[in-house]
């Protein structure tokens, strides 16, 4: 029965390469699917399997995935759920342990497993439609840059079956059944809206501008996380009103922003308290020297150096201060006591500066 499984793989999947569809093509397929479980423990362990056996990026991604439709169950009783920011090494370790799981689990597994192979893949969170409706459940599936073109797959809807209906699809095709929730993982020149798509329309109007996907994917991947959030937040707000399962997506980035934006504003305070607790560590060296009666003797240079040193913590603490009062957060710190600690030691400086300054005059009157 198994042998079945994988023959029907072999003829149903959807890219092609006609001149090395031999026999000793398919026999190489069939030796890499087989991998022995000793050397599937981990992701890395079968990417490297893979390419000690493949010949080509093409043969890599099918035995990927045909592995990973015929080794993990899908998990029925588990239920759907897509997160931004999902530790994905755990996810795939978890998955390759129990080798049972959901969208998310076939996804980013074979999603895993083809980066470790060398090749450029995504996992993407969007919805679907099935059987003329739409699912009201997040789903998860992957594109994979092969000989220079961005196709897409979903193990999920593959697991299982005796086809490989859902592998290597052209993004024009696949539209008609996956919507993501970011627009620019269409992979279309001219995206669709939510709006088409629930509503069973898959081509773009003729109002519709050309968007260069590649560019963009490029431009995003530069991009650190809270600016590919707001990116992403601004494509899907421009991609129509949306139904639940967008209005959710978008609370989880608006979510995911203020959190970057509160870790952003913990860090610059905690800096700024650092810098001010160092500040007062050298004013305190500056006492102790005083009250030792300016010994052992140290030059003017040396004395306005120490009080430099200090006004050099004090100023890029307010600085950083002032980025927390500025935040795009929703929730600000309350820097006022950290401030007016700063604005009492700058205070304190001046004082101590004046006092040695008028110390060295009456020095040198004697």
């Amino acid at each position: 029965m198994k042998t079945l499984v994988f023959s029907c793989c072999f003829l149903c999947l959807g890219l092609t390469s006609p001149a090395q569809e031999g026999d000793e093509y398919v026999q190489a397929l069939w030796s890499v699917i087989n991998i022995p479980d000793s050397q599937t423990n981990s992701s890395s362990a079968i990417a490297s399997y893979i390419n000690n056996r493949c010949q080509d990026d093409l043969q890599k991604v099918r035995s990927i995935y045909s592995w990973v439709i015929t080794n993990i169950i899908y998990d029925k009783n588990k239920p759907a759920r897509i997160i931004l920011n999902e530790d994905r090494d755990k996810l795939v370790t978890a998955t390759l342990k129990i080798r049972r799981g959901v969208c998310e689990h076939f996804a980013s597994l074979f999603a895993d497993i083809c980066s470790k192979s060398g090749l450029k893949s995504y996992v993407i969170g969007g919805y679907t439609r099935q059987n003329g409706s739409l699912d009201r459940a997040a789903h998860a599936w992957c594109a994979v840059l092969i000989n220079n073109k961005w196709s897409l797959f979903d193990p999920t809807w593959d697991a299982g079956s005796l086809t490989t209906k859902y592998f290597g699809v052209s993004p024009s095709v696949f539209i008609q059944t996956h919507m993501p929730f970011d627009p620019m993982q269409q992979m279309l020149d001219y995206p669709i809206s939510y709006d088409d798509f629930d509503n069973g329309r898959f081509t773009a109007g003729s109002d519709e501008k050309y968007y260069n996907y590649k560019d963009s994917l490029i431009k995003y991947e530069k991009l650190d996380p809270l600016n590919q959030y707001l990116i992403t937040q601004s494509r899907i707000q421009n991609n129509g009103t949306g139904n639940t399962m967008i209005n959710t997506k978008k609370s989880q980035l608006k979510m995911e922003i203020e959190i970057i934006n509160q870790d952003r504003d913990s860090a610059n305070y905690n800096e700024a308290v650092g810098d001010y607790n160092a500040a007062v560590s050298l004013f305190n060296n500056f006492l102790t020297y005083r009250n030792n009666q300016f010994k052992p003797a140290k030059s003017n240079m040396e004395v306005r150096e120490m009080f430099k040193e200090i006004r050099d913590l004090i100023k890029p603490a307010y600085g950083l201060l002032d980025s927390v009062k500025h935040s795009k957060a929703l929730l600000l710190l309350d820097t006022g006591d950290l401030e007016y600690a700063l604005e009492g030691l700058l205070k304190k400086v001046s004082a101590q500066e004046s006092y040695f300054t008028d110390y060295q005059n009456t020095a040198k009157e004697k």
